[in-house]
């Protein structure tokens, strides 16, 4: 926080002072604009501005024996003798149940990051990976959740030791995962589900509502819960070596947030959008699915609706579409070819392509042709481009006898 004789102007949220209030009166060109604080968030805010100042006042004591004295000095000051601190200065870390036939070997491992901290985790060279601590996390778990986009076998690979032994200690794991462009593996699900005795629930509709979230709650009897949110999925790549960042709350640092994660993830696996999947049940429907997700298989029983939700590129494709760019503008070639295998999306990419042209047309839209040799083909893509392009009216279709009149997407099929 800034000195307060050196106030910038913006927005504040600093107690008043007798500091503050001082400097604040000799203000005379600008808007004082002051705030009562509700008395049921006062506890908070005091304990905050409290924590602070204790913070600078033990860290200006160099000497330990003495910041031990102010320490319990000023517990005595609020009335609370039992907890005053013991020298040397210890944390307890743990209280294991001792060793015996058919007892799960738990709480070993710790989370390089204290269970009281709240960090930020990037994978990056000399900090430890996501996976090395979800690997701990675990073992000292007694619930675990996971929301996640994508669940890969090789990524549930990396922990299923873990994930073992939390079976074995009868720990619940609840799952909520999506079929979102078929990026979930049915493999991994049947192994969480068998071998974990995971509870896992499925957003088959992932068309209509993109879950795209990555998160874990670790739940304990201590009362020490800790969480991760950020950008990896359950995939090798994401946990060990990718370019992810996480954020790691905790129960201590951080008690809104995690009570607000909890609230959100129940409501979830309350939520009749996501459905109970059992293995010997549901697996023909995951496959179908998965299949329909990628493109591979359609039916009737899934279709793009305008949701007001933007599509926007996975990482291959965007490394296309900067391609693209390069050859337009760079050299100033316009007839370019993408050549993709089956699956990656070219169509998407063709109407993400079209529409960052749309985006730099000044208000028109440049004209389309979109041809293809089956009406399937052209309906499908009319569908697809109307999604990128957040327009149900998008396209003319033209086939046979039927032909475009003053449509800004003319689609041509030729008979064969």
């Amino acid at each position: 926080m800034q000195h307060p004789r050196h106030l910038a102007t913006g927005l504040h949220e600093s107690l008043i002072t007798d500091q503050l209030n001082a400097t604040l009166q000799l203000e005379e060109s600008r808007l004082v604009d002051l705030s009562k604080i509700d008395e049921a968030d006062q506890p908070h805010v005091l304990a905050r501005h409290l924590g602070d100042a204790l913070l600078r006042r033990l860290a200006a004591i160099k000497d330990p024996a003495a910041r031990l004295v102010a320490a319990n000095e000023l517990l005595q000051a609020i009335e609370d003798p039992s907890e005053s601190l013991i020298a040397p200065l210890q944390q307890l870390h743990s209280l294991r149940p001792s060793p015996g036939p058919g007892q799960a070997t738990r709480f070993i491992h710790r989370p390089k990051t204290p269970l009281n901290d709240a960090a930020l985790l990037t994978n990056a060279h000399g900090e430890p990976s996501l996976a090395s601590e979800l690997r701990a996390e675990i073992d000292s778990a007694d619930s675990i959740d996971l929301l996640c986009a994508f669940v890969m076998w090789h990524g549930l690979r990396l922990i299923e030791r873990e994930l073992a032994t939390a079976r074995e200690a009868g720990i619940p794991i609840r799952v909520v995962t999506t079929t979102y462009i078929g990026g979930t593996q049915r493999e991994a699900l049947d192994r969480l589900v068998r071998d974990f005795g995971a509870e896992v629930k499925i957003q088959y509709d992932a068309k209509r509502t993109r879950l795209h979230a990555k998160a874990w709650l670790f739940g304990r009897d201590s009362g020490f819960d800790t969480a991760y949110v950020g950008s990896s999925n359950l995939t090798t790549s994401a946990m060990l070596e990718g370019v992810e960042w996480n954020v790691r709350l905790s129960k201590a640092a951080t008690p809104s947030l995690m009570d607000k994660f909890r609230a959100t993830f129940d409501a979830y696996w309350n939520s009749p959008e996501f459905e109970p999947y059992h293995p010997d049940r549901d697996r023909d429907r995951l496959d179908d699915a998965l299949l329909e997700a990628k493109n591979i298989k359609s039916s009737g029983r899934v279709t793009i609706s305008l949701v007001g939700l933007e599509v926007r590129p996975y990482p291959f494709q965007q490394e296309m579409l900067d391609a693209i760019e390069v050859e337009r503008v760079l050299h100033d070639r316009h007839r370019n070819l993408v050549v993709a295998a089956t699956g990656t999306g070219k169509t998407v990419i063709a109407a993400l392509d079209y529409r960052n042209l749309v985006a730099r047309s000044d208000g028109g839209q440049p004209s389309l042709l979109f041809v293809a040799h089956r009406r399937e083909i052209l309906e499908q893509s009319m569908r697809t481009y109307r999604e990128v392009l957040a327009d149900g009216d998008f396209g003319e279709p033209t086939w046979g006898a039927n032909d475009p009149s003053v449509g800004d997407m003319c689609s041509q099929a030729f008979n064969r």
